[in-house]
């Protein structure tokens, strides 16, 4: 994600994928924000790519969560959510961007984020006014209106760029704490 504006002409995001997946990864993101030994016990399965070890702690958080995957690359995670055609797939990650390092993920600067971004998940899941905003800004590709619905809802000076691609969005945090910048992402996985 280069900062090049990328859509699927095709599909259009809708308010109620949005509130879906935000609804559930709120408990996964507030236990990462609120729970230091679970957050670092993320990370390192994160680190050490353990798919076994993350799928038993979002269950423990998630329980009735329908996951079509989790993945890991060692600098991130993703969850894919399955939807009937034509999304077929829509995901949520935090990662490095690929080619920046490896095998490295910050607790603290996760817990940052999660913590950062809660509100925005929860403006989404529960505010359909909101999620129809988000989407139809994401749509229309009108990335101004994007930014000003976001920074209402994530606050923080490490949000540093705000990005519409793969019909979802890219938000790319920088802390002090790290040399890399991590990027918080909806999108939709285009799969076959």
């Amino acid at each position: 994600m280069n900062g090049k504006v990328e859509t699927d002409a095709q599909f259009r995001l809708t308010a109620a994928i949005l509130r879906k997946v935000a609804g559930i990864m709120i408990p996964f993101y507030r236990k990462i924000a609120c729970n230091y030994s679970f957050a670092l016990k993320w990370s390192k399965a994160v680190r050490t790519t353990d798919i076994d070890t993350l799928a038993k702690m979002f269950k423990s958080v998630a329980p009735t969560a329908k996951l079509s995957s989790l993945s890991s690359n060692g600098i991130g995670y993703f969850f894919d959510f399955e939807y009937p055609e034509p999304i077929i797939q829509y995901s949520n990650g935090l990662t490095i961007p690929p080619g920046t390092t490896q095998f490295t993920f910050s607790t603290p600067v996760h817990r940052m984020i999660a913590r950062a971004i809660l509100p925005f998940y929860r403006a989404l899941r529960y505010s359909s006014v909101y999620a129809a905003a988000v989407a139809r800004a994401v749509n229309n590709r009108n990335i101004k209106r994007l930014r000003k619905l976001i920074r209402s809802k994530v606050t923080t000076i490490a949000l540093k760029r705000i990005l519409i691609a793969f019909s979802g969005v890219a938000l790319n945090f920088k802390y002090k704490r790290s040399k890399f910048t991590y990027q918080s992402l909806l999108f939709r996985e285009l799969v076959g």
